[in-house]
């Protein structure tokens, strides 16, 4: 009965309700189990064999694990356990020894099975309490005497796991074991080192992981046996090649480079830590104003225009009024004129800064014509400010995905491993239409460098698809501050996280995990991303430095003197024509 209380004790110490036994007993020896258990909330299911041994840690619920040694079947639990990767942190074993506790015993019963570090599995001699696990698999059995033995109480085993520190501090040291690990290198002709931080846009994913892995293996003390692979993973009816693939076929333990979390990856390889968020958005230079409006109109406001107009129609109807005033016979000669559409040009010379051919004496009319001037010298000065403004400035006008794709951007993309992917893969009905209107007619030659992409971006109508971060570390090479201020962004579809990958089920995820989270927690994971992840660059003079006209700024002046002189010239012709009837009716008339 103290071995029964005390099987309850110890679960039920462990907030533990559900408890699989493989034992050998009586029938009133599980009996009173059964009935022990059901008057402590712990369900009990009985196993006379190891059918109903546990396997990976596939549920969210801990379970309890009773196994008596002594049972023939034992070893066949164990083994079935340890093939199956039982031995992990869901399942909590306890192994009953009637014997008093010898090393060389829990050596021997152990030695050819699986317990890695993230399994929790204590023996239970009839004089000692013991933690056991192996660093790896076919090293010896380390175990750990927990100061208990079968005959303490439930508040001693309270009191020692409230003591007792957590797995992966008590077995944070791996003891200068080899892992086998795979990173990529996808292109090797340009790779010059993992701290060579000259092409920090050519395998990102590997420079960040690497220095981070590093840290992890000094802080556990371990070793990698590293192999180098040229590819992240892409799936074949659920077979992967490259790293992925590795990882799958357990021919490495875990990954030196992060990888999307994708759902097709997760059902061969198990995440354990995010290292950043990837964002992909495209960059562009703002077009100008010029190339987007008339830049001629945007200087004034609608109020503001016809008020120009109209101070210009009161000013030539009250000249031409002013045309009949009284005037002595040398001023009257002048007032005649001054016709209407002689006004009327007086009024459009004066908003253009014109002055007139006459100079009248009449006092009135010089007050309307000063009035008149010194008004359109006003409005011409915050004109000519305004427009000077406006040809430095860049336009908002593309500001979503749909802006893109009615506008007469070339579209580029950075040439990667998931360049098309998630293009397929969006659900955004833009994103779809500038896929297929922008990127498929141009093929390949959509697909660029990052150097060769953000060159057009910098001399071009061009948006590039890019990874932000390798974006930036050209723009802060290349790009002048005016350049850097136009830059725009808009963000194409959301990409997975980035995690660093382990193979599926593996011992140690608990332990990698809990040490990377550590790393990001004291600021060491941010450090790494400072060094390898480009800053977005400042805009640090927006109105600075020089800027030329082009022909696209002044193409609607162009446009009014083009549209003029055709008309003058049409008229021109109906004059000659009207002028050549007349000769004609003046010489045939009798």
């Amino acid at each position: 009965m103290e071995l029964i209380n005390f099987i309850i004790s110890y679960f039920l110490t462990k907030d533990l309700s559900m408890l699989t036994a493989f034992v050998c007993w009586s029938h009133q020896q599980s009996w009173e189990l059964q009935r022990a258990a059901r008057a402590a909330g712990l369900r009990v299911a009985l196993a006379r064999d190891s059918r109903l041994a546990p396997s990976a840690p596939l549920g969210r619920f801990r379970e309890a694990v009773l196994l008596d040694l002594a049972c023939p079947h034992a070893q066949d639990v164990l083994q079935k356990a340890s093939w199956s990767r039982g031995f992990n942190y869901r399942h909590s074993w306890l192994l009953l020894h009637n014997a008093s506790y010898e090393p060389g015993a829990v050596e021997a019963a152990l030695a050819a099975h699986d317990i890695l570090p993230d399994a929790d599995v204590v023996w239970a001699a009839a004089d000692a309490l013991l933690d056991v696990y192996k660093v790896k698999p076919g090293l010896p059995t380390l175990q750990t005497g927990l100061g208990l033995a079968r005959d303490c109480s439930r508040r001693q085993l309270a009191a020692l796991w409230a003591a007792l520190p957590t797995a992966v501090s008590r077995r944070r040291n791996l003891q200068n074991v080899f892992l086998k690990g795979v990173t990529i290198i996808t292109q090797p002709q340009h790779f010059r080192g993992w701290s060579d931080l000259h092409n920090r846009q050519i395998d990102t994913f590997p420079k960040l992981t690497y220095p981070l892995m590093m840290l992890a293996a000094q802080d556990m003390n371990f070793r990698y046996q590293l192999r180098q692979v040229d590819l992240y993973g892409v799936s074949n009816n659920g077979s992967f090649d490259g790293m992925v693939g590795l990882l799958q076929r357990h021919r490495a333990e875990l990954g030196l480079a992060s990888l999307f979390i994708r759902p097709d990856r997760m059902l061969a390889l198990d995440y354990f830590s995010e290292t950043y968020v990837l964002r992909s958005p495209f960059i562009f230079r703002q077009p100008s104003r010029s190339a987007v409006s008339n830049v001629f109109l945007l200087p004034f406001s609608g109020g503001v225009w016809a008020a120009s107009g109209g101070v210009a129609a009161v000013a030539a109807l009250l000249l031409a009024a002013l045309r009949r005033a009284p005037a002595p016979p040398p001023a009257r000669a002048q007032l005649l004129h001054l016709t209407l559409p002689d006004t009327c040009t007086f009024a459009l010379g004066t908003l253009c800064q014109q002055g007139f051919h006459i100079t009248p004496a009449v006092s009135s009319v010089r007050m309307v014509m000063f009035s008149t001037l010194m008004t359109s010298l006003f409005v011409f000065t915050a004109y000519s400010a305004k427009i000077v403004a406006i040809l430095q400035t860049p336009s908002n006008a593309l500001q979503t995905i749909d802006d893109l794709v009615r506008s007469p951007m070339t579209i580029g993309v950075q040439e990667t491993t998931y360049k098309k992917v998630y293009f397929l893969e969006s659900s955004d009905e833009a994103t779809q239409q500038l896929y297929r209107r922008k990127i498929v007619p141009q093929g390949e030659r959509a697909y660029h460098s990052v150097v060769a992409g953000m060159a057009r971006v910098r001399t071009g109508f061009f948006a590039f698809l890019v990874e932000r971060a390798s974006g930036y570390d050209i723009i802060t090479q290349t790009f002048t501050e005016r350049e850097k201020c136009s830059l725009k962004e808009i963000e194409a579809f959301k990409l997975p996280l980035v995690a660093i990958p382990m193979r599926k089920h593996s011992g140690y995820r608990e332990l990698f995990a809990t040490r990377l989270r550590w790393q990001r927690e004291v600021g060491l994971m941010d450090r790494v991303r400072r060094v390898w992840l480009v800053a977005r660059p400042r805009c640090e003079q927006p109105g600075g430095g020089f800027v030329s006209v082009g022909i696209i700024d002044v193409l609607p002046a162009l446009q009014v003197l083009a549209i003029g002189a055709s008309i003058a010239v049409l008229l021109l012709c109906a004059e000659l024509g009207v002028h050549a009837l007349r000769r004609r009716a003046t010489t045939c008339r009798p």
